[in-house]
């Protein structure tokens, strides 16, 4: 069975700080003060340090402002004199990427009596999205707890809580939290939808981890997310033995295949249902990429190989006859098997042809299942790039509850 990609979350750094450009952080530090008009305020040593460092922070030589608003705040006596430079030093800081300071600066600013509620309410702002870059979450959670219980939360705000929970890995907070941040139909993005899919693997509720690796496959289809469905359908929700081989032709079609038994499932499903050349294009890519065991490593696999050649070559011999019996007959089936094997050599117009007509009702009542027929039909289509045909077939498929599941699969990337 497939290797459980598992919820791993990305690192707690990376995970929150994703988030955060430092475009807009930089527009949160805002930009120096101004003196007061009173030059007495201010000691001359204070303004040889504060004007050059405020002159270099305009000019975006941050780590040069930063020295000189350190000094800046070295010579300041006064509240005023410090606060000034403080203000300095946490624009500084922070546009140049110096978090630790910038969070000091910061914590300094929000401990002073005399900084503007307006001006502190910012501050914790941009300490909350600082706090993670140095992963002190614990303190960035309490930071937006904080300003929400005077701002009142916003929808980004939950947002950010529940990007923080995922962080810790602390579901219970998080989930609801996440709720509030999607509330009036807003669609979850990649990394809400991958803290979802943890959580809801943590409650042991596979119907929602199907769910959830579904849509993640349709809006953002990568491996990981097709592995975990594998595992699902291979291990906790087992399903039809067609549809799992339909699902891993998905895999297969997407190169996404990695596991030895997987490999060998599918080929032997091919050989099972006449797609001999398909069967040995999976073992040939399974070898050729060392996820399976060649012929002389393994002589099982070197057997299955050597079946599905010699197979794949009596196949090409009889193809022509095997196509005027079918056009002959008034037997669905026939066509259908026709229809497999044209798909198997990769002739996608032919097969389309005899799976469609293999499909009209005069001959359809001898056809075994009807859903896979449909399935390869919709595959066959894809590949000729008949998305909207392809569609239809795929939303025939879906009517069996046998192929529902992994029909859906195949209807979301076909844009259905």
């Amino acid at each position: 069975m497939s290797t459980l990609v598992a919820n791993a979350q990305p690192g707690l750094r990376a995970l929150v700080v994703s988030a955060l450009s430092v475009g807009a952080l930089a527009a949160t530090l805002g930009a120096a003060p101004a003196l007061a008009a009173d030059p007495h305020e201010v000691s001359q040593a204070v303004l040889d340090k504060y004007n050059p460092a405020k002159e270099a922070i305009g000019k975006r030589d941050f780590a040069g402002g930063l020295k000189l608003s350190k000094e800046c705040l070295q010579a300041a006596k006064s509240a005023y004199e410090k606060f000034v430079c403080t203000s300095l030093m946490y624009s500084a800081a922070g546009n140049s990427g110096n978090y630790n300071e910038a969070i000091e600066a910061g914590e300094s600013l929000l401990a002073m009596g005399d900084t503007p509620a307006a001006t502190k309410l910012q501050i914790q702002k941009t300490l909350a999205t600082m706090y993670p870059r140095v992963n002190k979450i614990d303190k960035a959670i309490a930071m937006i707890k904080t300003y929400t219980a005077t701002s009142g939360p916003t929808q980004g705000d939950w947002a950010m809580l529940a990007q923080l929970y995922a962080g810790q890995r602390n579901c219970n907070d998080g989930m609801p939290a996440l709720e509030k941040a999607l509330a009036g139909g807003r669609q979850p993005d990649e990394l809400q939808l991958n803290a979802m899919n943890f959580c809801a693997n943590q409650a042991k509720n596979t119907a929602k981890r199907i769910a959830i690796n579904e849509e993640l496959l349709k809006r953002f289809p990568k491996k990981t997310s097709y592995a975990q469905l594998v595992n699902i359908y291979e291990t906790d929700q087992k399903i039809d033995d067609t549809a799992l081989a339909e699902l891993l032709r998905f895999g297969f079609d997407h190169d996404w295949l990695d596991d030895e038994h997987d490999y060998v499932t599918l080929a032997n499903f091919c050989l099972d249902v006449g797609a001999a050349a398909e069967a040995q294009r999976v073992l040939e890519r399974g070898i050729q990429k060392k996820q399976i065991k060649s012929a002389g490593a393994n002589e099982k696999n070197g057997r299955l190989l050597e079946q599905a050649k010699s197979t794949a070559a009596n196949d090409k011999k009889t193809l022509e006859q095997a196509d005027a019996e079918a056009r002959a007959g008034k037997n669905g089936d026939s066509d259908v098997r026709l229809g497999v094997r044209y798909f198997a050599v990769q002739q996608y117009d032919k097969a389309v042809e005899a799976l469609q007509r293999g499909l009209q009702p005069d001959r359809a009542a001898r056809i075994k299942r009807p859903d896979d027929a449909n399935m390869v039909l919709g595959m066959a289509l894809m590949k000729l790039k008949k998305n909207a045909e392809a569609s239809k077939a795929f939303a025939a498929a879906k009517a069996d509850p046998r192929m529902a599941a992994v029909a859906k699969i195949w209807l979301n990337a076909a844009g259905g």
